[in-house]
């Protein structure tokens, strides 16, 4: 069973970007700043504070981007089936839509708990 707070971030991923995203824009300055050859850190106080913010936001925006791409949640094959049988559960009691030959009938509260 996953921890409410796992539950939490997984619906919003966008904060956990946001999050993500600022580490990434602190920690990646300041690595160059350690890092960087002096000629190349001159360079870039010669570019100007507007162009260094900039640079700085456009990391960010990019860094949110990408982590939230990567936190993108692909739904189980189970969890598929499962949204499948109840979203037919509910055409089929409800008289909307004709049931296909052979067709299970559900319950309106049965999950196929067995198939996690």
């Amino acid at each position: 069973m996953k921890a409410r707070w796992l539950a939490a971030v997984e619906k919003r991923p966008w904060a956990l970007a946001v999050i993500a995203g600022s580490g990434t824009t602190l920690l990646v300055p300041s690595a160059l700043a350690l890092l960087a050859p002096p000629e190349l850190l001159d360079a870039a106080v010669a570019l100007g504070d507007r162009r260094l913010a900039l640079a700085l936001v456009a990391l960010f925006a990019m860094s949110i981007c990408s982590f939230r791409l990567s936190f993108r949640r692909r739904r189980s094959a189970e969890e598929q089936v499962d949204a499948g049988v109840r979203g037919s559960a509910a055409i089929e009691m409800s008289g909307a839509g004709a049931r296909p030959a052979g067709a299970e009938v559900l319950a309106a509260g049965e999950v196929r708990s067995y198939l996690r």
